[in-house]
């Protein structure tokens, strides 16, 4: 008998959440179905959150590691990264304070948050700066979570962002300092000295 294990399932717009544990793909979409609400003789079918593999076999199934998400697709939906399936209209776009549309870059920075949160530390400066600019409704979105989290989010890369920058400028003094003195006529020689010998 198959080892029951906790995964994380989605329904296909990403607006319901649940826990589940399954030993099984039967038992996952048979508990998936009962938690999404959806009626049992609809047809639906499992894919990996991430990428929208499928997962057609039990065998395939066993090999998921734990807590894994997992979206249950009804009858003629199909899978979509995260916002490609955003209800905000290019004119509920436009119309944000920011005026951002969403760039594919963007998208791809926002789910790699998803997945990592500590990923801040690796972008780069105008990556931050790009998160810390957009207005906070759709990062929000972007993100699926509240708009403090969204908040707390471009805090943290605005603290980065200053952190680098006082590096970056005690680099420059110390850069200077270290030029300043070497063609300096006033600062002494503190090489080693030759030592003088006494001719006998």
């Amino acid at each position: 008998m198959s080892e029951s294990r906790p995964f994380k399932i989605w329904n296909s717009d990403r607006s319901i959440k649940k826990g589940i544990v399954a030993a099984t793909l039967e038992d996952l979409l048979k508990k998936g179905r009962q938690l999404l609400g959806i009626p049992e003789p609809e047809p639906v079918s499992a894919v990996l959150e991430e990428d929208g593999t499928e997962i057609s076999d039990e065998d395939y199934f066993a090999f998921i590691r734990h807590n894994t998400t997992i979206m249950l697709l009804r009858n003629g939906r199909k899978w979509m990264p995260v916002g490609a399936d955003d209800p905000f209209g290019e004119d509920e776009v436009d119309n944000l304070e920011c005026g951002m549309e969403i760039s594919d870059r963007l998208k791809h920075l926002i789910a790699g948050l998803q997945k990592n949160i500590t990923r801040i530390i690796t972008l780069s400066n105008d990556d931050l700066q790009l998160i810390v600019e957009m207005d906070v409704a759709l990062l929000a979105h972007l993100l699926q979570d509240t708009e403090n989290f969204a908040k707390s989010i471009q805090e943290a890369c605005q603290r980065h962002l200053d952190e680098r920058t006082q590096t970056a400028e005690a680099m420059d003094l110390l850069r200077l300092y270290h030029t300043a003195r070497q063609s300096s006529p006033y600062v002494e020689d503190t090489g080693p000295k030759r030592q003088k010998h006494a001719h006998t």
